[in-house]
């Protein structure tokens, strides 16, 4: 069995746990140390069980305790090799960090756990996404900080038994918000975030007949709502016609369990 619990997201920080077995690894580290320890042990997970961390990108909210963990726990960070450098690491002090690319496989514990890694349409260095898969073939996708769903994101994200996708923004509240046009501009790129719309219209590419839960992420405090991210979401899993769970994703406390097998 694999699963995965998101421990926050948003622009405040972002960090999920991967499950499978006795692995454990985390998704991102933009949590500090004693968060990512106190919302671990909610969902009945020791920090020292931790056995890797994969980082997206190297954005804070995404990345800013990776050194920390990574020093603090001794076990390594899986990034892309852009994405390690922007992130600054390994650092003043040594820390391992394992060199990942599109389309390759990561495999950790003999076997029990794979992960792939596929590049993302994003502002980072050399951002990607994850799928995580256990030996039986049953995968968790994830992918936030999208501009786009490209090809290359559908192919690998399609038909998970969990998947993990942004909701980032409603186009609207963007637009007329307080943001400065600079950064408006940026959010609605092709390498910005995925609007609410977006991302509803990427469900009709991504969810499968294995599709079994479906999680909202990375929802913009100030330019969106949950409620608003939900519904549009919710919408689209009708519309398609899929029986999927859906969880909004907060930014300060855990998703439960999401699990396939």
């Amino acid at each position: 069995m694999i699963e995965i619990s998101f421990l926050g997201s948003g622009s405040s920080g972002n960090c999920a746990v991967v499950r499978c077995g006795k692995t454990v690894v985390l998704l991102d580290a933009g949590l500090s140390m004693r968060e990512t320890k106190k919302r671990l042990a909610l969902r009945g997970v020791a920090l020292d069980e931790v056995r890797a961390l994969f980082l997206t990108h190297e954005h804070a909210d995404h990345a800013h305790a990776a050194w920390t963990l990574s020093r603090k726990l001794a076990v390594p960070i899986y990034a892309t090799q852009g994405t390690a450098a922007a992130a600054g690491l390994p650092g003043p002090l040594f820390a391992d960090v394992r060199c990942v690319r599109d389309g390759r496989d990561s495999v950790l514990a003999g076997g029990d756990l794979h992960v792939r890694a596929t590049r993302t349409p994003h502002d980072g260095t050399e951002s990607v996404c994850y799928v995580f898969a256990d030996g039986a073939g049953r995968r968790v996708g994830v992918a936030t900080d999208l501009g786009h769903l490209s090809a290359k994101v559908a192919a690998a994200l399609r038909d998970c038994e969990v998947l993990g996708l942004e909701a980032n923004h409603d186009v609207d509240l963007l637009r007329t918000g307080s943001y400065p046009v600079v950064l408006k501009r940026r959010i609605l790129s092709d390498v910005g975030h995925l609007s609410n719309d977006a991302a509803a219209t990427a469900l009709e590419t991504l969810i499968g007949p294995r599709t079994g839960s479906l999680a909202v992420l990375h929802i913009s405090k100030h330019n969106n709502t949950p409620a608003l991210a939900e519904r549009t979401m919710a919408s689209s899993v009708r519309a398609i016609g899929a029986r999927v769970r859906l969880e909004v994703a907060p930014p300060d406390c855990p998703t439960p369990w999401l699990g396939a097998g």
